[in-house]
This record gives C-alpha cells, structure tokens and sequence, in this order.
C-alpha cells in the first residue's frame, strides 16, 4: 500500500502580539500597540496546519497543557483537519507561550517559554509507532528536546519514512547527529550556529552546506534565506531559488508555509528543486496576510493567490494544484478558536 500520511513531530507555542516602533535595547521600556493573542503557533502546529490545508492526511504528534492556550492551539489543528490522537495533555505544565514583537519592517523578535513542549519524550515517539510506520513524510522540529527529536529522526527513518528537519531554534550540533535525517531545512543563521559559527549574512552558500552535511550527516539540505529565496544541495549539486516578490504583510510562519509547501511536493513526487519552487510559493502567500494561520492556504487559494499574482507554480505540480476546486477549503472556525470543541481528545 503507497503511503500517503504526513507526521508532524513537534511543539505549540501560542503567540502574544505587540507591534513596536522598534525592538527595545537592555534595560529599555518602549511602548507599543495592538497587542493580542495572535492566530500563531510554534512550528509544529504550524507545519502540521499549513499541510493539513494543503490537502495532505496529516497527524501532530506533541504536547500540550491541559489549558485554555492549550485547547486552543488543539482546536486550531482539529478544525483544519489534522489528526490528534497521539496529543499528549499535561496537567502539571502550561502550554507553551511566545512574546513576540514586530517592527514597522514586519521583522519579528521573540522570547518563548516552552512550557509543555519539553515533556514530549522517547517514549511518546514508542506510543506513535503505528501511526509513524504509515508515514510517507515524518516533519520534526527542535522546539521539543533535542534528544525526542533525533530519536525520533530514527524511528522514522527505520520505518521507511522521509525524515525532514526544520532545527530552529539551533545550537552546535555533534558530527553525525542527523544521520537519520533525509532533509534539514535551517534557515541562513541557523545552519551557521549548527556549525558553531557566528551567524554572517554573506556567507560562501556552497561551502557552508557542504560542512553542514558533512558535518551533520544529513542527506540533503535547504538553507532558506527570507526575501532571497532558498538554496537547495541535492545528488551533489546546489541551486538557488529567488523568492517570489509580493507585498510583505508578516513573516513570522513564512518558514512553516516553505516547509509544508516542500513536504507537499515531496509527497507527489517531486524533484527537492521544484518542492522548494512551490514551497517559495506558499511561502510568498503566507507573507501576504497578517499572522501567520491565515497565510497557511488550501490548494486552491495557493492556485489562485498564483492567478492572481502572475507567479509560476512547478510545471511537476500543476496537476495537483489544478485541482484544487475538489481540496479541502479553509475552516472557518477560526474566528472561534478560542472555544474548546467537544471532540478534542483529553
């Protein structure tokens, strides 16, 4: 039986919004405006989100607190459509919360409490095996120990799935720590402080992905780089992607959409170069919208946001998209996501 299932390994942060005339210095009060609780979670929720929206059989695999953020942050995902049965509930740790601050430029600054996040052990992984040998793709992210996430890279890759992994936030990593991973997607800051560099912005993009891999042991990379789109090393060789221009809104979550859109490409059996043309595709609608759910799109508001915007989708995935009017549209529930459904498991 072809397997179809996408696993997201990972965390929920629920972000709290302020926008700021600029980022603070130390021991600096500045005031800002229009803070909320935003429609914004941490990257597994996010990846597990923008997939499910993309008509992929999605499934979270993470920890939650037992909370009002928590039942929240589990509605969001219910409600577009992504499985929750290997949901772990905390009664003795909240869920994790991000303060998030965002300049005029709609450049984010972060300091996250990860709450919950850190109680996903090994063990949960054990409890999910089932569901991880059905899996086609297998998306870990680092906002959950390090330790779960590698074990995890490796009981996926022994079940035959593709393992990717999105490390942020990063920290030098051991040689040969992501032997089990087909695909790391760091973004240009990160793959240097896998390395134990200090982050430059100009950086030789080919020799950096070739110490990261053979340093790392990953297969493949994608170091994505914001406006400047992405650079893919695959089978020896590395392209660079540019970015689709549109009219920036925020980027806080541009990452998540890239990786669901890779993942999507990867899961119909596209080349890693085109899975990174589409995934700066839904990348480019993310951005489009203000916080970062609302950016994650459905097939066909990614086919016509394409329509609309003059942009290109890969010639590999036009079927798929083209039949976009048949995929799962986007839920309204949203605008009540703060209402705990009955169905959530507990």
């Amino acid at each position: 039986m072809a397997r179809k299932e996408v696993v997201v390994i990972g965390s929920h942060v629920q972000g709290m919004f302020m926008r700021v005339p600029r980022f603070p210095v130390a021991d600096e009060t500045i005031l800002a405006d229009d803070f909320r609780e935003a429609l914004d979670g941490g990257k597994g929720s996010h990846q597990a989100i923008a997939c499910a929206r993309l008509g992929l059989p999605t499934h979270f695999i993470g920890s939650l607190g037992r909370d009002r953020l928590g039942k929240i942050g589990a509605s969001w995902m219910a409600d577009s459509g992504v499985d929750l049965a290997y949901l772990k509930w905390n009664d003795h740790v909240s869920t994790g919360c991000g303060f998030v601050m965002v300049n005029p430029l709609g450049i984010p600054a972060i300091v996250t409490a990860m709450g919950a996040n850190m109680e996903l052990q090994p063990a949960d992984i054990d409890r999910a095996l089932s569901l991880i040998r059905q899996a086609k793709v297998v998306l870990i992210t680092f906002e959950i120990p390090v330790e779960t996430a590698l074990y995890a890279s490796r009981k996926a890759k022994e079940a035959g799935a593709t393992t990717i992994l999105t490390p942020g936030p990063a920290a030098p990593v051991s040689r040969h720590a992501f032997d089990c991973v087909d695909l790391l997607i760091p973004n240009l800051g990160e793959a240097q402080t896998l390395l134990g560099r200090m982050p430059t912005e100009s950086p030789d993009l080919k020799e950096l992905v070739d110490e990261l891999r053979a340093h790392s042991g990953a297969a493949q990379v994608i170091v994505t780089l914001g406006e400047r789109g992405s650079f893919v090393f695959s089978e020896g060789r590395g392209k660079r992607i540019p970015a689709f221009k549109v009219k920036v809104q925020d980027t806080p979550g541009a990452g998540d959409a890239f990786t669901a859109g890779v993942s999507f490409g990867i899961c119909h059996g596209a080349t890693l170069t085109d899975a990174a043309r589409f995934g700066s595709l839904t990348a480019a609608h993310a951005v489009s919208f203000k916080e970062s759910l609302p950016g994650f799109g459905t097939l066909m508001e990614i086919h016509k946001f394409a329509q609309a915007n003059e942009l290109e989708i890969p010639e590999a995935l036009q079927e798929q998209i083209l039949s976009a009017e048949s995929m799962p549209r986007r839920p309204e529930a949203l605008s009540n996501a703060g209402d705990s459904p009955d169905h959530l498991p507990h």
